[in-house]
């Protein structure tokens, strides 16, 4: 009876050249694959604070820094921009409905009083519209137009320049 040999021998390559087997303890790729998590986990801790950072940014942007000529000219653009192309409608914002003080629920439903709850530079673009834009014929509506696990979201601010105002002015 031929005893079987349960060894491998690595130095029979079959006349190719003689390379070293590495092998790994399962040990070993427990702790490779945990510091890969960790390596994740730390990426995405970052990612998410980097996240909360730019939404305060946002947020005190939003609350505290005035309509600019800068941003009027650029909405300005867009909208000819728009025009050109064939469009008769563009969202020219897009914010929490945290901010409004009603937390966006006259948008939502609508109600006429919706301008009210409005706080901010979209405050400030609604009263610029209602003086300088409505009397040209543009339109402006918000509606909510995220819902996060079911809760209102974002709210969108449209400006529009059809004939039929439809969807007409969500004021």
């Amino acid at each position: 009876m031929n005893q079987r040999n349960d060894t491998m021998n690595t130095n029979d390559t079959g006349g190719a050249a003689s390379s070293a087997l590495e092998l790994f303890s399962a040990k070993d790729l427990r702790a490779i694959t945990e510091r890969k998590y960790r390596e994740q986990a730390t990426a995405e801790l970052r990612r998410m604070a980097a996240e909360e950072q730019e939404k305060k940014h946002q947020q005190e942007m939003f609350f505290r820094s005035g309509l600019t000529p800068e941003f009027i000219n650029l909405v300005m653009t867009r909208v000819r921009t728009a025009a050109e192309s064939g469009a008769t409608e563009i969202m020219i914002g897009q914010f929490p409905s945290d901010w409004c003080t009603d937390g966006g629920r006259k948008i939502n439903e609508p109600e006429d009083d919706w301008p009210d709850t409005l706080q901010g530079v979209a405050k400030e673009f609604f009263e610029f519209w209602q003086q300088n834009l409505k009397p040209r014929g543009f339109h402006l509506k918000a509606q909510i137009i995220t819902f996060p696990g079911g809760l209102l979201g974002d709210v969108g601010a449209y400006l529009s320049w059809d004939d039929a105002g439809q969807g007409g002015d969500h004021v």
